[in-house]
């Protein structure tokens, strides 16, 4: 079932320590703001993927998921 704490804890130890996410702003409105400081919590990086390349929760913005110069393991 989608969003029992066994899914949640298989998401997040199976896929990876680095997470691009698409559309992450400095907008703390947006869903994937919220998100994005989950994983940052349980030790993830994150890695901000926005037309606007912003610094979101510490980390430094990427225009688009090619502009990315190292291995993303998880896209969301």
């Amino acid at each position: 079932m989608y969003g029992d704490s066994a899914t949640v804890r298989k998401i997040l130890t199976e896929l990876g320590d680095t997470w691009a996410v698409v559309g992450l702003s400095t907008n703390e409105r947006r869903a994937a703001y919220g998100v994005a400081g989950v994983l940052k919590r349980y030790g993830k990086r994150i890695v901000p993927v926005h037309p606007k390349a912003e610094t979101v929760h510490g980390e430094k913005g990427y225009a688009s998921l090619s502009e990315i110069p190292f291995d993303v393991a998880t896209v969301l």
